[in-house]
């Protein structure tokens, strides 16, 4: 967590130095490795904005339009002017060679990219992981982790206690997600003994990658320990747990009301931001939800929409 927190503190700090005999008006910034860019003055960007989105089968795209609310099912698409790019660093690069561009990226991806790329406010919160622990900054949502109690043997108990770990968290953690490790504590396998049988897991192919991860590290500690995972989406994951086809589910989103009426235990395992990013020469500063949606869908298409 502490490496993830100084990464984003970074892209928020920002040296100036005075240009000595220079004729632009921009300034020089020093990017993490010590290297000086020169960045342009912002200012009043003019004309169409160049809408940048993932390609299709990116998570980071399905999670900014789950989020933001467009392209779904009875909801509006992304708009056919869309450039499409493959990769965060592959946006951050074309977002800095355009003046004109927004794009989304992770969090980490916009401080590795600092002083070549700007992440907006929005709604006027910074995109920084405290503000999203703290529930502040709106383009994130959970990665949830649910279960029916009477489904789930000492093999699942011990796999929600190591997920909930220091160990696990560091795991989620390197996959790119924002975990709070205030209360945490190092995992206890002794308290297990010799577990064995299988965890039959499933639900959001957005925590398909990390919850994969979890599980390899924790079937190394118990060998006799196996497990699945079948990516079926947030809402499967929720009813199947139900259910009892899973005894763990997962979902990239907040559990609704009905959901918990049912008996389901969630448990929060981190979460998932994402940056809006502009051309350091832009003026735009801050964006709200409904904007956003509003860009991505083609309804506002010029800058000046936004700087009015």
């Amino acid at each position: 967590m502490k490496k993830l927190l100084s990464l984003v503190a970074a892209a928020a700090l920002t040296f100036s130095m005075a240009a000595c005999g220079s004729t632009n008006n921009g300034s020089d910034t020093i990017d993490q490795s010590g290297d000086t860019i020169q960045t342009p003055s912002a200012q009043a960007v003019e004309g169409a904005i160049d809408v940048v989105s993932r390609e299709a089968g990116s998570g980071t795209r399905s999670a900014f339009e789950e989020i933001i609310g467009f392209n779904g099912e009875d909801q509006d698409p992304l708009t056919a002017n869309a450039t499409i790019k493959d990769g965060n660093g592959v946006v951050a690069t074309y977002v800095a060679a355009n003046d004109a561009a927004i794009g989304y990226v992770s969090f980490v991806t916009l401080a590795e990219n600092h002083g070549k790329i700007n992440g907006l406010t929005v709604e006027g919160v910074e995109a920084t992981a405290e503000n999203v622990l703290e529930g502040k900054y709106s383009v994130a949502r959970p990665f949830e982790m649910v279960y029916m109690e009477e489904n789930i043997t000492d093999v699942e108990r011990a796999f929600i206690d190591f997920v909930s770990s220091i160990d696990g968290l560091e795991i989620l953690e390197s996959k790119g997600t924002i975990v709070d490790t205030k209360n945490a504590e190092a995992f206890d396998m002794s308290k297990y003994g010799d577990l064995s049988g299988n965890i039959v897991m499933g639900g959001s192919t957005s925590t398909e990658d990390a919850v994969k991860a979890l599980a390899e590290e924790f079937t190394a500690l118990f060998p006799k320990v196996t497990y699945t995972y079948d990516a079926t989406g947030s809402g499967a994951g929720v009813k199947n747990a139900i259910s009892g086809v899973y005894t763990l589910g997962f979902a990239s989103r907040e559990i609704k009301e009905s959901e918990l009426a049912e008996g389901i235990i969630p448990v929060t395992l981190c979460m998932d931001g994402i940056a809006l990013v502009v051309n350091p020469s832009n003026n735009v500063t801050d964006i709200s939800k409904d904007q956003i949606k509003e860009v991505y869908t083609g309804n506002i298409t010029e800058w000046s929409e936004l700087t009015k």
